[in-house]
């Protein structure tokens, strides 16, 4: 922040598959003038190269994430971009984010949706998750939160919200809240 001007804002939302975090981005975006750049902007194109999970396609979504994040932060764009984290595996790809923030001027905050194992599962048979890379079969969800820790905070100082029965916008108010004011830097107004 060498000019001045308030730091433009980034949010790293994370949760697990079906925990509402594009449908909370979008609603940032909307009603706070947060930018979206949510984790299928990277994953999507990568898996046109790379199989899920290949030591290629995690090198690739994290140059995508990397200069997407960067490009923000140097143009003063408040930003938020989602993602799944497991614990213990993604810690330094989290940090590699936050970095990639920080050094290029961005004030960085962590918020965990923490919704109920069964809201979980009622939300991953959304019609809008259909023909998506998403993950939609309750099987696969129960595995994956067997086999990862998707449900642990990145950070102690994150932002938790359990948003079972909360609205999507009234987690949006909250993050924003949570947050502060909109940067200065931002030239489009809130809501575009």
């Amino acid at each position: 922040m060498t000019d001045g001007l308030q730091s433009c804002r980034h949010v790293l939302l994370y949760g697990p598959p079906g925990a509402g975090k594009l449908t909370v981005a979008r609603s940032l975006g909307d009603r706070h003038g947060f930018r979206v750049l949510d984790n299928h902007l990277t994953v999507d194109p990568a898996l046109r190269l790379f199989p899920f999970g290949s030591p290629e396609f995690g090198r690739l979504v994290e140059q995508l994430r990397v200069a997407l994040l960067e490009a923000a932060a140097l143009a003063g764009l408040d930003v938020v971009s989602t993602l799944v984290y497991a614990s213990g595996i993604d810690d330094r790809h989290v940090a590699t984010l936050v970095d990639a923030s920080e050094r290029n001027g961005a004030t960085v905050t962590l918020v965990q949706l923490a919704p109920s194992a069964a809201a979980l599962e009622a939300r991953i048979g959304a019609p809008s998750r259909r023909g998506t890379q998403k993950v939609t079969d309750p099987a696969l969800l129960r595995d994956l939160l067997e086999r990862f820790d998707l449900r642990r905070a990145a950070r102690a100082d994150d932002l938790v919200v359990d948003n079972t029965t909360i609205s999507a916008e009234s987690v949006a108010d909250l993050i924003a809240d949570h947050v502060g004011p909109a940067s200065a830097r931002d030239p489009r107004p809130p809501g575009v």
